[in-house]
């Protein structure tokens, strides 16, 4: 059965790249969530997927520019409703220890803020070589950023990368290959059964980003692809 990954959590159901959004996932039955890692201007990784405060909390101006101590204070839960009032904006920390509690997968999105790709690439692999043991698989390591990548394979050879494409590349696979990439993850604009087939036979797991219909994760499915990303962590339970 096609795998459903929970896409910055339950995001459908609860604010993105919150706790009360991972949990949501985990009491649907995901056992595994997508989220986003950006540094504060003093070097915290925050789970947060803008560039901006605006959107998803009541702060301004860059996550980039704020210092952690500020951001910490952020309402990150009453622009999606009024019940989740005063959920903050999870470190990267937290996530991970929450993660070991519950034995839950992850692909954690390098977001980097304009500038600081290295920094950001060195927290995440920092945490993780920090706090993740030694005896339990990787989470997936993904990013739009090839640099980012790079370095995060030259750094820790081990670690599991997923390359990201949002419009096709027709040599695609000189990257996946320079990067010894797990999985290449898809926008579904970009998907015919063609490129499917192709990743496929070259060994690489295929992702596909954001699905949120029960039709399209059946078609998917029937490509052959392993796994898809969506807001209802529940889409194929409920809908079908």
């Amino acid at each position: 059965m096609l795998k459903i990954i929970a896409h910055r959590g339950a995001s459908a159901y609860a604010p993105e790249n919150t706790f009360a959004a991972f949990e949501k996932a985990r009491s649907m039955g995901a056992n595994c969530i997508e989220f986003d890692v950006m540094l504060s201007a003093d070097g915290e990784p925050f789970i947060f997927h803008d560039t901006m405060l605006n959107r998803t909390t009541n702060g301004s101006g860059g996550l980039g520019r704020a210092h952690s101590d500020y951001v910490r204070t952020l309402d990150a839960g009453s622009w999606f409703s009024e019940n989740f009032q005063s959920e903050p904006v999870p470190t990267l920390s937290d996530v991970l220890a929450w993660l070991l509690q519950f034995d839950m997968q992850a692909n954690i999105e390098i977001k980097a803020y304009p500038g600081y790709v290295k920094e950001t690439t060195i927290a995440v692999l920092s945490a993780l070589n920090s706090s993740w043991p030694h005896d339990k698989p990787l989470p997936l390591v993904s990013s739009f950023n090839r640099e980012a990548l790079t370095l995060c394979r030259t750094l820790s050879p081990e670690m599991p990368i997923g390359m990201l494409l949002h419009k096709w590349e027709d040599d695609w696979y000189v990257t996946a290959e320079n990067l010894a990439a797990t999985t290449v993850h898809l926008c579904w604009k970009v998907v015919t059964a063609a490129r499917v087939k192709a990743i496929l036979e070259k060994k690489y797991l295929v992702y596909v980003y954001t699905i949120n219909s029960c039709r399209q994760a059946l078609y998917l499915d029937k490509l052959g692809v392993n796994a898809v990303f969506s807001d209802y962590p529940d889409l194929l339970a409920d809908y079908c």
